[in-house]
């Protein structure tokens, strides 16, 4: 290439590039500087190669790492997955590990409810029924420390398990209708002798603005409240326990309320009221050596009071007593009854007493029964009030507080007996005096501590000869100076009961029992062979236990309930009596077709009550039901009279007598002595009624008879003169001269039993002959 054209193109690349101008000096090296450039470019090209070689392999390294770590990535996922898996497998196994022990847990307690139940019922009926028999005084007192050995045994037994239930969250609350009043009644009932035998006197305050019906757990309650009475006559040893209700609110659904019980105890200090609620902690350790007991019950009251979703606390200071509370919601009533407002239609009793807690008390329960409260603080008002003319209706009852009347309590009673047309019916409320015997007549004598339900059962209770006779023993022991734990309104003489039962020794303490409350009781060994008997025989009721060889109680219940539904057999009551007391034990009874559930050991009052909801209108015999005669059903179409009844009734009841020296002492003697003295007199009155036919005056004289007998126990007596009396009333007295025979049989062997008691209280030995 020329210069002169090496230097046009150079002009025209400067014109290409935008230059106006190339200077002519330089033009000469351009081809020198150009080939420099161009070397210049290949070696910018070699380095251009190498970095990107270089780049290359940078990125190729950094892929490999990443790969490699992802791969690490990937290997630990799959190990932790791996552990995961792992991890899950031993918590499910962990898991049901843990409910295979809960199982257990409830299986034990079931177990352990069961067997110790089952020999404690071998052991509390029968102390029962050997009360019943003859007894001195010495025996008598080592057989109550006894019974309440056994029974404080059974309330720690009872407490242990109870515990066991809420730690493995096996106690559940039922939910039914219930009344207040008459279940704190109950409660406090059952305490009052115990409180009594220390001086203390229990009361109970319910505001008049708490709602009486409610729905809730009335078992789990009276657990609760049982435990603090308990404890509050344990630590008290002189003053009073009260039992305290009252009203905080109420929503829609539930009301709100708060229980107290307070003593006047030996108290606790703040350290020591924090830790009572505690398991297994008492006070101090003392307290345990002093007083005994587990140390569980009110941790167990916690325990409950939280699963009904309410609260509990103390208030106490060491010396001054203690106040126990707990705040609980129960659910409400539809058609809870108010506390009515008018009471122009009510009845109207008159209280003749000047305490004013007594007439606090009764003139807020009476006017919720439907009873117009009038009171006269003494005498003088309450005979000017009975000869008022202008009330209208009359009186319906006379409730006398014979604490505050002493003397002139007779004449009361002289007066209501005046008024022959409207004669309103007499309640006496007696304390620890004894009660004079021309009080005793026409009238019904009530402790003054009763509870409101049976003041309320003696003001409705029927008169009259139309009135259905009680058995003697209900009678008179409402109308006797002493309370008993026998219960006298259930007559079941000849109800005929199957006891199906495996135990040996349960089977004879059921028999025992069934027999000293009048019952015809038969026997099987299991399941199957009840059915075999259930089939051939007819039966009043069956005792059926749960748990036996061959058939269980649960399947020989259900067939039968299939074979009645298959041939319209009537229902024939079945009532389980099992040691099984854990949560559904009941309900599984039920739903097996079972009709009630008595949970051992039983006692006889239990029993009693039981089979009273279910006694039939005509008891069968256990064998062939009894054919009628044609004559039979002419006496019964004519209403012929009948011959005199058998008597049932044992000819002395020792614990009538036995609580008669509880409240009489030594003047025990004199009452036997009087009884023995005076009734002779009025079995010759009796004859001569007889020979004169008087129906009138023989049934005076038996209505004496029939009250003075009960009083000191002659209960078969007391039944032979209730027949005489109630044939006189009713117009049915056919053989005089044979009824008449009967009672002076009974007083014979009636008196022959009363010297050997004597002789027994005395240490002396009966003569014979």
């Amino acid at each position: 290439m020329s210069v002169s054209g090496g230097t046009r193109n150079w002009a025209l690349v400067a014109a290409a590039c935008g230059a106006t101008a190339v200077a002519v000096p330089f033009l000469p090296q351009l081809p020198a500087v150009a080939s420099t450039i161009a070397g210049s470019a290949s070696v910018l090209a070699a380095l251009l190669a190498a970095w990107r070689a270089s780049a290359e392999r940078r990125r190729s390294h950094a892929l490999q790492l990443h790969s490699e770590e992802l791969q690490l990535q990937c290997k630990q996922l799959r190990q932790a997955e791996v552990g995961h898996s792992r991890l899950e497998q031993q918590l499910l196994q962990a898991k049901q590990v843990a409910e295979a022990a809960t199982l257990a847990k409830g299986e034990f307690l079931a177990t352990m409810s069961h067997e110790i139940r089952t020999p404690l019922n071998g052991i509390l009926p029968m102390l029962e029924l050997v009360a019943q028999g003859p007894l001195d005084m010495e025996q008598r007192s080592m057989l109550s420390t006894a019974t309440e050995s056994s029974r404080q045994l059974f309330r720690i037994v009872d407490d242990i398990l109870d515990y066991s239930k809420l730690e493995a969250n096996r106690l559940e609350l039922e939910v039914t209708t219930f009344n207040l009043r008459e279940t704190l009644d109950g409660m406090l009932l059952l305490m009052q002798r115990s409180a009594e035998h220390k001086g203390l006197h229990i009361s109970l305050h319910i505001d008049p603005s708490v709602r009486l019906s409610v729905r809730g757990d009335p078992v789990r309650l009276r657990q609760v409240l049982g435990n603090l009475l308990v404890n509050a006559i344990k630590f008290t040893e002189r003053g009073s326990i009260q039992v305290r209700v009252k009203r905080l609110g109420e929503t829609p659904a539930q009301h709100h309320l708060r229980f107290e019980v307070r003593d006047t105890g030996i108290g606790l200090d703040g350290s020591q009221g924090e830790r009572v609620f505690e398991s297994f902690t008492q006070a101090d350790a003392s307290t345990t050596r002093l007083y005994g007991g587990t140390g569980l019950g009110l941790a167990i009251c916690k325990r409950i009071i939280e699963l009904m979703r309410g609260s509990i606390g103390v208030q106490s200071h060491p010396g001054r007593g203690s106040t126990f509370w707990f705040e609980i919601p129960l659910l409400k009533v539809i058609g809870d009854l108010h506390r009515p407002e008018h009471l122009r239609n009510a009845r109207q009793v008159l209280l003749v007493t000047p305490e004013p807690r007594l007439r606090q008390r009764l003139e807020l329960v009476l006017p919720t029964w439907g009873y117009q409260p009038r009171v006269a603080n003494n005498l003088q008002e309450a005979l000017e009030r009975l000869r008022n003319p202008s009330l209208s209706g009359g009186w319906h009852a006379v409730i006398g507080d014979l604490g505050s009347l002493r003397h002139g309590a007779a004449a009361l009673q002289r007066a209501i007996n005046r008024m022959d047309d409207d004669m309103p019916r007499m309640l006496w409320l007696y304390g620890d005096a004894s009660v004079p015997d021309v009080l005793r007549e026409n009238a019904t004598l009530l402790p003054r501590q009763l509870p409101d339900s049976e003041l309320r059962n003696a003001l409705t209770a029927n008169r009259g000869p139309s009135a259905p006779q009680a058995s003697p023993a209900a009678v008179e022991a409402a109308n006797a100076p002493h309370l008993t734990d026998k219960p006298g309104d259930a007559d079941l003489t000849g109800m005929s009961v199957l006891v199906v039962e495996d135990n040996p020794i349960n089977l004879l303490v059921a028999q025992k029992l069934l027999g000293a409350i009048g019952c015809n009781p038969d026997r099987a060994e299991n399941g199957a062979i009840a059915l075999e008997k259930m089939h051939k025989h007819r039966y009043d009721a069956v005792l059926m236990d749960c748990q036996m060889p061959v058939l269980d109680g649960y399947a020989a219940t259900q067939r039968w309930r299939q074979h009645e539904a298959d041939s319209g057999s009537p229902r024939l009551p079945i009532i389980a009596m099992t040691a099984n007391a854990m949560a559904g034990d009941r309900q599984r009874c039920l739903d097996s077709g079972m009709d009630e559930y008595l949970s051992k050991p039983i006692s006889r009052s239990q029993l009693q009550t039981c089979l009273q909801a279910f006694k039939p209108a005509t008891p069968v015999s256990p064998t062939v039901a009894t054919m009628s005669t044609p004559l039979d059903h002419a006496r019964a179409a004519s209403g012929a009279p009948a011959a005199p009844a058998a008597i049932t009734a044992p000819t002395l009841e020792r614990t009538v007598l036995d609580e008669l020296v509880e409240i009489a002492g030594d003047d025990t003697h004199t009452i036997i002595k009087l009884f023995l003295d005076e009734t002779p007199i009025l079995l010759q009155q009796l004859q001569a009624a007889t020979a004169n036919s008087d129906p009138r005056r023989l049934g005076e004289i038996a209505h004496s008879l029939k009250s003075s007998s009960a009083n000191v126990g002659a209960l078969a007596l007391s039944e032979a003169a209730r027949q005489l009396e109630h044939a006189v009333r009713t117009g049915t007295l056919a053989q005089p001269a044979s009824m008449v025979a009967q009672v002076i049989a009974e007083f014979s062997r009636a008196r022959q039993v009363l010297l050997g008691y004597q002789a027994d209280m005395r240490g002396e030995q009966l003569p014979q002959g």
